[in-house]
């Protein structure tokens, strides 16, 4: 007798290797049951497509600016917009003297300015609290945010909150179960101004309508999402200063580097076979793979600092168009939730582990992304050497560039946390597009590899 959907799952669930608990105070318990999409995969379902809309969001709500010196208009586009008092969203950025700068283009225009209290480098929901706060006392009427996606996501998160009085960044977690689309239909349109000036070549999160925060005690990071499509989160413009990149220390300019390749071989490889965003991803991945090195060892080259401002920018249109990132990100994302890892070196951790994982389910894309980006001759090749090529070259990008030492152990990351990972990791956003499906038991094993 054929077994019902109930029965199937709950033999599923019975059989499944025994979860520790990750002890996170406040957390409620641990839940064993399938998320709904899991269910979907192992029991007939006539609904036979499993995505069979695809937003395709113009990214650039506003404007996007590149080039030399260009911030220095920032001051005047406030004023042109009737603003008095400017909010300065930022990490610090110690030692590099951007928030001086930028605190002295606002003055300048004769515009007051308040920077607010630092945030983390992953973003937290204390730190949009903070700055929700600092923001109302200091009666401020627009964002500027300076940095990288840590900034410009704190930005957001407090708009966000600002237009939504009641409700915190966590009402708009964008996960997979339940699903986020539901949950953007009740929020308010943001109208409070939003500049984002980028000072890494790794975000893109200066034309998203995206952004990512972590909760501290829950072990959790999660991308949000407020009116989709337009009326969102997405900064008014955002600008890339060649100037401001030149400011990385080799590390970072290497880690965001890295950052922007996953966003365009993330959309590429995609399964939403979103079309705007593959040409888009595939130029990304071009251009970061032939300036990187030049630019990670030596930010004086001026033409790889000029490309690297295209790449990154094109690596954020590739998402934002809706081409999904993949599971890269979203095993990052719960890696910096459980370490406070930078973003980009929690991407490099899992990159080639993850792309080689892919082969079975996208080799001949990955052929032709080694091919048409790197350069490869996979001339009499099979799809599959052709993508055994592509992860080789993309592992000596990563290695060209100084990261080496992916094991997770290396960073006191251990097989409980693993656990966790894999339970937020499965329901990540970014899954959506992955190319190759997997389960929370089957990322918690490839997770645990990586120890």
């Amino acid at each position: 007798m054929a077994k019902t959907d109930a029965e199937i799952v709950k033999s599923i669930i019975t059989n499944a290797p025994e979860k520790k608990r990750f002890n996170v105070p406040g957390q409620q318990k641990y839940r064993d049951e399938l998320y709904s999409f899991e269910k979907e995969r192992i029991t007939y379902n006539p609904r036979v497509k499993q995505f069979p809309w695809i937003y395709v969001d113009q990214p650039v709500i506003g404007t996007n600016v590149q080039g030399w010196g260009c911030h220095e208009e920032i001051g005047d586009t406030f004023v042109e917009w009737g603003k008095k008092h400017i909010y300065i969203a930022t990490t610090g950025l110690r030692g590099s003297g951007l928030v001086d700068e930028m605190e002295s283009v606002l003055k300048k225009a004769g515009l007051a300015c308040t920077v607010g209290p630092f945030t983390h480098s992953n973003p937290r929901t204390t730190d949009i609290a903070a700055g929700v706060k600092a923001y109302k006392e200091a009666g401020c009427d627009a964002v500027l945010s300076v940095g990288g996606g840590s900034s410009h996501d704190t930005g957001k998160g407090m708009r966000f909150e600002l237009a939504n009085p009641g409700k915190t960044v966590e009402d708009a977690r964008a996960i997979l179960d339940p699903h986020w689309m539901e949950a953007t239909k009740v929020f308010n349109y943001i109208d409070t101004p939003q500049i984002a000036v980028n000072t890494t070549c790794g975000t893109g999160a200066e034309i998203t309508p995206f952004a990512v925060m972590t909760d501290w005690e829950k072990r959790w990071k999660y991308n949000i999402m407020a009116k989709y499509p337009v009326g969102g989160l997405e900064p008014k413009l955002g600008y890339n200063d060649p100037a401001f990149f030149r400011t990385m220390p080799e590390h970072i300019a290497a880690q965001t580097g890295i950052d922007t390749m996953v966003h365009g071989f993330g959309g590429w490889l995609s399964r939403l076979n979103n079309q705007a965003a593959r040409a888009v991803g595939m130029m990304a991945c071009k251009m970061c793979y032939e300036n990187l090195p030049e630019f990670a060892t030596n930010r004086w080259n001026n033409v790889a600092a000029e490309n690297m401002c295209w790449a990154q920018h094109l690596g954020a249109m590739t998402y934002a168009l809706g081409g999904g990132v993949g599971m890269v990100h979203a095993i990052a994302h719960q890696i910096s939730a459980v370490n406070d890892m930078h973003h980009g070196l929690a991407n490099a951790i899992p990159m080639v582990p993850v792309m080689r994982y892919m082969i079975p389910a996208a080799a001949e894309r990955q052929a032709i992304l080694g091919r048409n980006a790197f350069g490869l001759d996979i001339t009499g090749k099979t799809r599959f050497e052709g993508a055994d090529m592509f992860c080789d070259a993309l592992e000596r990008l990563r290695n060209d560039v100084g990261i080496t030492d992916i094991r997770l152990s290396t960073y006191g990351i251990g097989e409980d946390e693993a656990v966790w990972m894999a339970r937020h990791g499965v329901n990540d956003l970014n899954m959506e597009g992955s190319p190759r499906d997997i389960t929370e038991p089957e990322l918690e094993e490839f997770i645990k590899g990586l120890i």
